[in-house]
Parts: structure tokens; sequence; C-alpha cells
């Protein structure tokens, strides 16, 4: 791939990712009531933490693309072939599925923002109705879907011209959609609108103890929930191959997304709750992950009344932002794969700028298939429980590579007390808020995630078995180590 962007770049590249914590505030705050702040602080401790140990892997492959499950996937292989494929399966279909839920978002917006009322508006028709066998499910197609798919195929053409054209285009829809959002939070702060008995009473809700059951399951639930927006700062190791300076442009892309998702991830969800209370954060739209009410809400306090279109177009650039952002990722996390043996082996094609378009495709018609499910809650739910495990699989690749490849240099190290102290902490408390709090995000989250795992198998015995005749590809056995 071509080395053509610095740590400059990769930030408005990867910052889609701080609007996403609007999805995310109303439902936390649903389950957990007024202690949501703290889970959001700890959730967003924790994100930052892993931060250095994902740098470190980033660091061992200066010439691959795709993130920490790519990395990390070489460490895996060690101890089985499939461990690879699902640690990148699982990481891959995290972040590509970000693009139906946040496209779903952004056409609900258009529609109801500029097309109310009409014929449009009103179009639908059932493709599928399996909801007899699984509940909630059914294959549809409306105006909702369609604007979607409209905007996936935008993203999509944003990107094809390379990264550096993309970081470009990233920063314009930046400018017009997370200034404006970071203003909506900053000046309740600065004009004393926060209400602090919005925060009281400060235990978990329908509880009371800390020391209840009850509280445990939905603090566990709410650190589940939280972590799959707090922890995705990671994305900015996803384009080490594309880095002028891998050793220099790594670790400051990563420090500097860190660090603004960090102040986002806890400065957000204080001022909605502060400023609007629990009845306002509790609506239903927005526990269902809705921004679009409560924004408008948080506007009129912040900047007065009058300006809900021109809220609703910086939702929708916001939401554009966050598709461009888990496209880029996602599809070089498809084309990493394919090239070192896991995917189909299409995917691992480049167009002359350097892009991995047939990943791109494969992106974009995986999500569209999402979208006329129309359920993104279920979505959001089973990758949630992918993403967690990818995690775990992840720290723990650092400690295995340094085990296995103590020579080799590396640009960033991680500092030992984290490696070896650090990773087995983490390891046990993101095990422990999937386990006890999947299902409290929904009753059947942990089945669903672990379910859509299972597409793996098919996928990587055809690759491997069929069309390599288990053989890994040379690249891989040459530059990673990987023997028959």
């Amino acid at each position: 791939m071509k080395r053509t962007i610095d740590w400059k770049q990769t930030f408005w590249i990867t910052a889609g990712l701080l609007p996403s914590i609007l999805i995310s505030i109303g439902p936390v705050v649903a389950v957990v009531g007024t202690p949501s702040i703290l889970i959001w602080t700890l959730s967003t401790l924790i994100g930052f933490a892993q931060l250095f140990l994902y740098a470190e892997l980033a660091a061992i492959f200066p010439n691959k693309t795709g993130g920490a499950a790519v990395y990390a996937a070489v460490a895996w292989l060690r101890y089985g072939k499939i461990f690879a494929p699902i640690n990148v399966w699982c990481y891959w279909i995290t972040w590509s599925s970000a693009l139906a839920v946040t496209a779903a978002l952004a056409g609900n917006y258009i529609v109801n923002g500029f097309f109310a009322g009409t014929p449009l508006a009103n179009f639908s028709i059932t493709l599928l109705d399996l909801s007899a066998i699984l509940p909630g499910i059914k294959f549809k197609l409306d105006a909702i879907i369609l604007c979607s798919a409209a905007i996936m195929l935008v993203a999509f053409y944003l990107q094809h011209r390379g990264l550096l054209q993309t970081a470009r285009i990233q920063f314009a829809l930046a400018l017009l959609s997370i200034i404006p959002l970071f203003l909506l939070t900053i000046v309740p702060l600065l004009t004393g609108k926060i209400d602090l008995t919005h925060f009281t009473p400060f235990i978990p809700k329908d509880t009371t103890s800390w020391s209840s059951a009850a509280a445990f399951t939905l603090l566990m639930g709410g650190m589940f929930m939280a972590g799959y927006i707090t922890y995705g700062a990671e994305i900015a190791v996803c384009y080490v191959s594309e880095f002028k300076d891998p050793a220099r442009d790594g670790i400051r892309a990563i420090i500097l997304i860190g660090v603004t998702a960090a102040v986002s991830f806890v400065i957000f969800p204080f001022t909605f709750l502060g400023a609007l209370g629990m009845e306002n954060v509790t609506d239903p739209a927005f526990a269902a992950g809705d921004p679009q009410a409560a924004v408008v809400k948080l506007a009129a306090i912040a900047f007065g009344t009058g300006s809900g279109k021109l809220l609703t177009l910086m939702l929708i650039l916001a939401m554009v932002l966050g598709i461009v952002t888990a496209m880029s990722s996602s599809s070089r996390t498809l084309y990493q794969a394919a090239v070192d043996g896991l995917f189909p082996k299409f995917l691992g094609t480049l167009n002359h700028h350097g892009v991995p378009v047939a990943a791109m495709w494969a992106d974009l018609i995986f999500n569209l298939v999402l979208l006329t499910l129309g359920n993104p809650i279920f979505v959001v739910a089973a990758c949630s429980v992918a993403y967690f495990i990818c995690i775990c699989m992840d720290l723990n690749a650092v400690w295995m590579l340094r085990q296995q490849r103590p020579s080799q240099p590396r640009s960033f190290r991680a500092p030992d007390w984290l490696v070896y102290g650090g990773i087995p902490v983490l390891t046990v408390l993101n095990l422990s808020f999937m386990f006890f709090g999947a299902n409290v995000f929904d009753p059947n989250a942990l089945w669903y995630g672990l379910g859509a795992i299972l597409f793996i198998f098919p996928i990587f015995f055809y690759r491997h078995y069929l069309v390599d005749k288990g053989v890994w590809p040379e690249s891989a056995q040459k530059h990673f180590d990987i023997s028959e």
C-alpha cells in the first residue's frame, strides 16, 4: 500500500469515532442510571491504557495494515490455525457493522428531516419475514434503508481515490460536524447550565445498594455497552503500512485520537445528563440509540431554539464521518486478511490509488444486507460480543509476541508492568464485562455474538483448504514465520 499519510491526517481519518458516543449515551443511562458517568470514565481509562499495547503490536509489523487483530493473529497462529481467522473476523464484523448502524441513523434523519409526509417516507415492503423463528428479524426495504444505502455509496466514492484524499474530505466533514458537537457540550458547562442534582441519587438504577447482585449486573452491562465505543481509538493503528514514517506516526496518531476520544467520552455524557436530566436522556428514542431529539433539546439550552434543520444536517455529516472511518478501517482488515491467507483471495486486490476496492465492495454488500435486516440492536449486540473477544485476544498477543519474537525491533514498547501485570487484569475485566453484562444489553446478546463468529469457519476452510490446499501464502510464511 502507498505511504501517503502522517499522524495528523490519521487523526482526521479516524475522527468519525468521536460522534459514535452519541449513539450510546442514552442506552447506557437507561440501563445504569445516574452512575453512567462513572461507567464512561472507567471504561475510557481502560480503553486508553489498552492503546499503548496496541501501539506495540503495530510497531512490530510496520508493513501490515488492517488493525490490531491482524497483527495479533500472527501470535495466535502458533496455537492453532483457526485462532487467527477468528480474531480477525471478530474485529472485522465489529467495525464493518458500524456502517449499517450509523447509516441507518443518517437515513432516518434524512427521511424525517427532509422528506416527512412524502410518498417516499411511506414506502416500505417486506422482503423476508423470519420473526416466527427469530423474534424481531425481518428483511425489508423502506425509505430509510434506501437513503442509508445512498449514504454508504457516497462514503464509498469519497474513499476510492486514496487515503490522503480521504483524510482531506474527513477534515472538512469534521469541521462541519465535530466542532459544533464540541461547542454543544462545552457551552452548557461554561454557562452554568449543568444541574448536579441530575446525578442524584448516585446509585445504579432500580437498586438500593451498590453491593447488591442487581447493581453488579447493571454495572457490568454498562461497562459492556460503553466498551464498544470507548475502546475504539485503537483504530488509529489500522493504517501503519500507509504511514510515511511508521515509527513516529504510529504512536503519535494513537495518542492524539486516544486523548481526544477520552475527553469526548467523558464530557459528552456528563453534559447530556447534567443539562437534560434523567427524563430526557432516558427518552425511548435516545435509549434506543437515536440521539436526534436529545441533541435538539441540548442545543436549545446551549444556543436557543430554531436550529433544528441545521442540527439535523450536522448529525448527518457526523454520521457520514463515522461511516468513512469504519469503511476505511474494515476494508483494510479484509484486504490484509486475504493477503495473509485467512479470507477469500479476491479481497486482496488494490486499485491504482492503493485502495482495497474489492474489500470495500464486500463491506458495502454486507452492510446493505444488514440494513434490510432493520434491527440495529441485534447487530450491535452480536458485534459487541465479538469485539470483546477480539480485544482479549489482541491484548494477550502482545506478551505472546514478546516471547515468540524477543529480538524483533519495535519502534515502541509498552511498559513491562502494563504488559505482564496489566494484560491479565484487563483480560479478566473485559471477559467479566462480556459474560456478566452482555445479556443486560440484549437477552440473547451473548448467543448472537457467539453465533456470528461461527460464520468464519466455512470461510476460512474454503480459503485455506480448498483454495490454498492447506498451505499458507508464500508471503505469510516468509515474513511472519508461519510454517506448515
